[in-house]
């Protein structure tokens, strides 16, 4: 519809009618305007709040992790010869360490073939074991070879799918065995070369065919591949051989060129030979937590100057922030302050607060540092500062360590009993073997060389001996744990078990590495009784069981914890050792990072008061658009239902303009003279 606004009256009707009703909604608008700005500067306000708080939170993560409190640093005069690292239980020293040899692995070649895809090289299966061997490359004398019970026996199958040298290497290589397998040309033909994935002495290469020709040691069919007592038709390429080295001028070995056990707590990376001595210092490494001390002062200011804004007021121009008073940001401050200002119970009063480490308030409520007092009670007692800002347990026991807390533990001194000590399952096997000590031997063979055992309720599936001539229970016993802890099953689960002869009742034994009860071995079939092996189950293992202040708790494996409803409610314990009985006191204590995190977690989780805050004022944000609108709604009829009207009116006046002037002119022609 086209209206002629103003046409009667001669008024601008829209601007009339857009004036009226903004004099008439300018009230409202302006309620509107006010809540809308006040809801948004009290939810801007708090979501600062929240985001310096949060910023606070993930400032205390490195006070609140124990291990940053027992750092050690190592350092060497050679890096490039010598790379270091330190652990916990390093001691601070010097030593001087001299390389003269590194670890190799061992590597065999096999005889030159024409072609890596069409020539069939046999088929049978291959037997790759991995320990020491008595090798005399020279005179190509092959004496002795002893197991290494720790790594797996493999058995590759090769049939007509993968017989040739390209299929081969594909076999080793996904068997996953510990052994590298690579075909190369040397010019004259293609030869596979196999390399222990391991360095070291221990890690020497065997490897048995059972040859599906029949022949299992000449150099027809599978057999060329054979390295053994009866064949070495591969060539040794490398001898395998352990690092040696001196610390202190003591002449220390090692199978691996990364050595954890020459000095406690410090691992040696042999990179090279060493032309002359090597340096390596060991001191105690404070700059985690120190910086953590840092980052914590950085955040909690951050945090103040962030609060004092928020609640700030400006006499001078009467303008309040947006938090004057605010009844949460209040709550928050008290309890930090609390937190900060307090003393952490069961601490000695020598160290119990912030201040003992030269952590001060200044009068704008900001914390600052004196970091030589810090560094000096870290030299002094690095524990106690640890007992200080983190949640942490301090046992009398040396066999009683600490393992953890929930928020549910109260600090306090906590005796500890303990009546039973957790235990692995084990399975001894019958009596039925040789009396090797007399001489006896075992001959295993395709009759009696299967079984499957179960551990930790998994299966090995069917395990197949080495066959030959056993002289020693030792030699059975290697053999069977290296076959067990092989099988991939176990390996994909981390399953390990150690296998032990006893010579007395002539008897094997083999023992879950787990403790608890959760812990079982057992026997599911086996081919013959005379290995030993029946199929029969084991002794599971048991719990820890004993309690924690005088209150039975829960065990599980060799982990004790605090019973519910009590305070030493989800204290954690490992109890090794021996004994049954007291085992002397563990205090916890709760320190000031941790009571900081605990709080700052509940203040910050999604059902806290800050986040039920900011969703408060979220919906009243919703709300007032959504009144807005509606206002937006109302005022459009309005305006259209004035417009309507005063153009109506207008029209009217138009329409009476027009007659007026119509009749104007009738009068005119009335009193006009007669011409004629």
């Amino acid at each position: 519809m086209i209206t002629a606004t103003g046409l009667g009256s001669g008024l601008d009707i829209n601007a009339l009618v857009s004036g009226l009703v903004a004099s008439e909604r300018a009230g409202s608008d302006l309620q509107l305007d006010r809540e809308s700005n006040r809801y948004t500067s009290k939810f801007s306000a708090l979501g600062s709040l929240k985001g310096s708080l949060a910023s606070f939170q993930s400032s205390l993560g490195s006070l609140d992790t124990l291990t940053n409190y027992s750092k050690n640093m190592a350092s060497s005069s050679a890096s490039t010869e010598l790379s270091v690292t330190a652990d916990s239980t390093a001691i601070a020293n010097n030593y001087s360490v001299q390389v003269s040899q590194l670890a190799v692995s061992h590597s065999l070649a096999s005889i030159a073939v024409a072609d890596t895809d069409t020539t069939a090289l046999g088929t049978g299966t291959l037997t790759i074991r991995r320990g020491t061997t008595d090798y005399v490359p020279g005179t190509d004398t092959y004496n002795s070879f002893a197991l290494n019970a720790d790594v797996g026996v493999a058995n590759i199958t090769i049939d007509g799918t993968n017989n040739t040298l390209a299929g081969i290497m594909a076999a080793i290589n996904d068997a996953n065995v510990g052994v590298n397998a690579a075909v190369v040309n040397d010019g004259g033909g293609f030869r596979l070369l196999l390399t222990s994935a391991d360095t070291g002495e221990v890690s020497s290469l065997e490897i048995t065919v059972a040859d599906d020709d029949g022949t299992h040691d000449n150099l027809d069919g599978l057999s060329r591949f054979a390295f053994n007592l009866a064949a070495t038709n591969l060539e040794q390429t490398v001898a395998a051989g352990d690092a040696a080295f001196t610390v202190n001028g003591l002449a220390v070995s090692s199978a691996s060129n990364t050595v954890t056990s020459a000095i406690p707590g410090v691992s040696l990376n042999l990179n090279q030979v060493s032309t002359a001595p090597i340096t390596v210092s060991v001191e105690a490494d404070f700059s985690t937590i120190e910086a953590g001390v840092a980052g914590f002062i950085a955040g909690y200011n951050q945090f103040v100057t962030t609060a004092n804004t928020l609640s700030s007021y400006d006499v001078e121009n009467n303008i309040a922030a947006a938090l004057v008073g605010d009844f949460t940001l209040r709550s928050i401050n008290g309890q930090v302050d609390s937190i900060l200002r307090g003393a952490v119970a069961g601490l000695s009063s020598t160290l119990n607060n912030l201040a003992a480490l030269g952590i001060t308030t200044g009068s704008d409520g900001t914390l600052t540092l004196d970091s030589a007092t810090l560094t000096a009670a870290l030299v002094a007692d690095p524990t106690e500062v640890a007992q200080l800002f983190a949640a942490i347990g301090v046992a009398d026991d040396g066999d009683v360590s600490f393992s953890g807390a929930t928020s549910d533990t109260t600090a306090g001194d906590y005796s500890v009993n303990i009546t039973t000590l957790a235990s692995a399952g084990v399975l001894t096997g019958s009596s039925a073997l040789p009396n090797f000590g007399g001489g006896g031997t075992l001959v295993i063979s395709a009759g009696n060389d299967n079984y499957t055992v179960e551990v930790n309720g998994v299966s090995s599936g069917e395990l197949t001996l080495t066959a030959g001539t056993y002289t020693s229970g030792a030699s059975l016993a290697n053999e069977i744990q290296a076959q067990i802890n092989g099988a991939s099953a176990l390996v994909d689960a981390g399953i390990t078990v150690a296998v032990s002869y006893d010579s007395g009742s002539d008897s094997i034994a083999i023992t879950s590495n787990t403790l608890g009860a959760e812990s079982s071995v057992n026997i599911l079939a086996a081919e013959a009784a005379d290995i030993g092996l029946s199929a029969v189950s084991g002794t599971d293992g048991v719990n820890v069981a004993g309690s924690i202040a005088g209150i039975t708790a829960t065990g599980v494996g060799n982990v004790l914890t605090g019973a519910a409803g009590s305070g030493a409610q989800g204290l954690s314990l490992v109890i090794g050792g021996t004994t049954t009985g007291s085992r002397g006191n563990v205090n916890f204590t709760r320190g000031l990072s941790n009571q900081l995190d605990n709080f700052l977690g509940q203040i910050l989780q999604a059902d806290g008061p800050l986040e039920s805050r900011l969703d408060s004022y979220e919906e009243r944000l919703e709300d007032v658009t959504e009144r807005r609108a509606a206002l937006e709604l109302k005022w459009a009829i309005v305006e259209a239902r004035y417009a309507t009207q005063f153009n109506a009116l207008d029209g009217l006046l138009a329409s009476l303009n027009t007659t007026s002037t119509y009749l104007e002119t009738q009068f005119e022609s009335l009193v006009q003279p007669n011409s004629t």
